[in-house]
């Protein structure tokens, strides 16, 4: 049986949840680095899961649903790992002498740690060079994002902030680092106890 994706599904309502707030609340959660410098970091967490229209609220989410529940299914440490991965990674240039915004919010920095695990996971399943293909070419959207100053296929209220997505890309070893091999270290280990539970069981 298949392992439901009950953490996604989780992350997904917290999106949505924080989308019916009134508009004064919503103002308070967002990444904003003067209240920053005041104390108030509340926004390094809550302005990743805070979206400026529906339309960004509805991309976001649905890559979510997707890259999240991906992961999951492989293993939910390492969704939570990337979670913190990528949360840390774009808040760190955020605060940073790099950061070029006062304002922030949105989950795709973040779901380009996610994308950046769901496609070593692939490649360490196939060992296919159309994954390392796509890899390259999700980097290079980045870079022309960046350089011209606009998002390819999104349209939202607010300006796009491509750095934000290579943070996020780049926090991708550290996600691994986190929770990858833990991962693989418990599969491991629960396949060696059921062959010899299963020899134990032939034996008797």
């Amino acid at each position: 049986m298949s392992r439901r994706p009950v953490f996604t599904l989780i992350l997904c309502a917290l999106a949505c949840g924080l989308a019916l707030l009134p508009a004064a609340a919503r103002e308070n959660l967002h990444f904003d680095y003067y209240r920053l410098v005041t104390g108030d970091w509340i926004g390094l967490l809550s302005g990743h899961w805070l979206h400026a229209d529906v339309e960004h609220l509805a991309w976001n989410v649905g890559a979510l649903a997707i890259l999240a529940s991906l992961i999951e299914r492989h293993s939910p440490q390492l969704l939570m790992s990337s979670i913190l991965a990528g949360t840390l990674g774009v808040d760190l240039l955020l605060v940073s002498p790099l950061g070029e915004v006062a304002r922030y919010c949105g989950l795709s920095g973040l779901l380009n740690t996610l994308l950046g695990v769901v496609l070593f996971l692939l490649w360490q399943r196939t060992r296919s060079l159309l994954v390392i293909l796509v890899g390259l070419l999700c980097t290079l959207k980045i870079l022309v994002e960046i350089r011209f100053g606009q998002s390819l296929f999104t349209d939202i209220s607010w300006p796009p902030y491509a750095p934000a997505h290579l943070a996020g890309l780049v926090a991708t070893p550290i996600a691994l680092a986190l929770g990858y091999r833990d991962t693989v270290r418990q599969k491991t280990t629960t396949g060696t106890a059921r062959t010899h539970y299963g020899h134990l069981v032939t034996s008797a």
